[in-house]
């Protein structure tokens, strides 16, 4: 019996199962059944014309996520608002990794901060002899003049004893250091010469120095997160632009040697401190006023063994550990994309990183770079849609 004789003693109900799944398996036979259908049962102008509207696509598409991606292959037109949608709400693409190729061999990356021109200032870990801040292109479209001046200023031959995070201000860059009572906050200039500007130095309690910093750009005020010899204890210390300490705020002790904050950003008028799985509050984003009082928690009770922290256009990016699910005494790293405003995670990406050991986070404009100290490189993603 052939084929057609046996397919005609189904009932419709079941041929058009059949007909389902076998379109859901094979793309080559979806794309003929809507050939099919579009003969048959044509799109009346109308349904065309909003379907193709300029003015009605941005709502229609407003409802889609990463996973509806395949809308984006119905037409072009459908592709560019897809696009718009995804650089509208500035989701990361997992897929746009790439590792920044200038980065020294054994660097061991600790701190990042973006100067003008698209210049990466890299401060590099201790095992590189203690070295100074290395600059290289982040992009290819660096400013290879500006990145020269960089690479050839007192600032790239110098030594210190161990610069950690770092952070632009209107005049300067800021770098944090360890391990050095006498300054543990140096001030740079960011032309010529980058001749050192100011100093702070390391606060009584917490002699170690400070580890990551980050400023508020309206009132250059500093936020950097001061540590104890033994790293038993954090605080967040507030500095005014001219790194005369204003406050002490946010203390914590742990009996572990991570320490209890990780790290420290501000957007807008907030600052984020990054509170590890030691903390007595457990690891969370605690939200400051730029008083430093504190204000309120996102995200407590969702990390796991956070590492770093960025923000930017309303989302806090934290990088994590996510046990893998194939195996649960194994951990992964993972980005979390967190709505500053609900606290809730808008979006999690597995990052295929070499090491464990994530040392620092920045964003800036598309791109997310992410510095992994014991892999000894840069790594950037890229924000979907921003190509569009």
């Amino acid at each position: 019996m052939s084929l057609q004789s046996r397919l005609a003693k189904l009932s419709h109900v079941q041929l058009l199962q059949f007909a389902v799944d076998a379109c859901e398996s094979s793309p080559e036979l979806k794309n003929k059944a809507d050939a099919l259908i579009a003969q048959v049962a044509p799109l009346p102008a109308w349904c065309v014309d909003i379907l193709m509207s300029p003015d009605l696509l941005p709502q229609l598409f407003s409802s889609l996520g990463l996973s509806e991606h395949a809308a984006a292959g119905v037409c072009s037109t459908w592709l560019h608002a897809y696009r718009r949608q995804l650089r509208r709400c500035r989701y990361i693409n997992p897929t746009s990794l790439r590792r920044l190729a200038d980065v020294p061999d054994q660097l061991q990356p600790v701190g990042l901060c973006m100067l003008p021109g698209g210049v990466l200032a890299i401060t590099s870990g201790p095992g590189h002899g203690n070295d100074a801040v290395k600059f290289v292109a982040a992009r290819n479209d660096t400013d290879q003049q500006a990145l020269a001046a960089c690479q050839a200023s007192t600032l790239a031959a110098g030594r210190f004893q161990w610069l950690m995070g770092m952070a632009r201000t209107n005049d300067g860059l800021l770098a944090c250091n360890l391990d050095e009572e006498s300054v543990a906050l140096y001030k740079f200039a960011v032309d010529g010469l980058m001749d050192e500007l100011a100093t702070a130095p390391a606060l009584a309690e917490y002699g170690r120095g400070f580890g990551r910093c980050a400023v508020h750009q309206q009132t250059q005020r500093t936020f950097a997160v001061a540590i104890s010899p033994g790293n038993e204890s954090n605080a967040v210390t507030i500095l005014d632009s001219h790194l005369q300490v204003v406050a002490t705020v946010e203390a914590a002790e742990s009996t572990e040697e991570d320490g209890p904050i990780r790290d420290v950003a501000v957007h807008g008028d907030q600052v984020i401190v990054l509170t590890s799985d030691v903390h007595p509050k457990g690891p969370g984003l605690r939200l400051l006023d730029l008083d430093g009082r504190f204000l309120r928690t996102i995200a407590a009770g969702q990390l796991r063994h956070p590492h770093a922290v960025a923000a930017s256009h309303g989302r806090v990016f934290v990088i994590d550990e996510e046990l893998k699910e194939d195996d649960e005494d194994d951990e992964a790293l993972v980005l979390h994309v967190i709505e500053i405003h609900s606290g809730n995670i808008f979006q999690t990406i597995p990052l295929e990183v070499r090491g464990r050991d994530i040392s620092s986070m920045i964003v800036d404009g598309d791109e997310i770079y992410i510095a992994e100290l014991d892999a000894n490189r840069v790594i950037a993603l890229r924000i979907a849609g921003s190509e569009a």
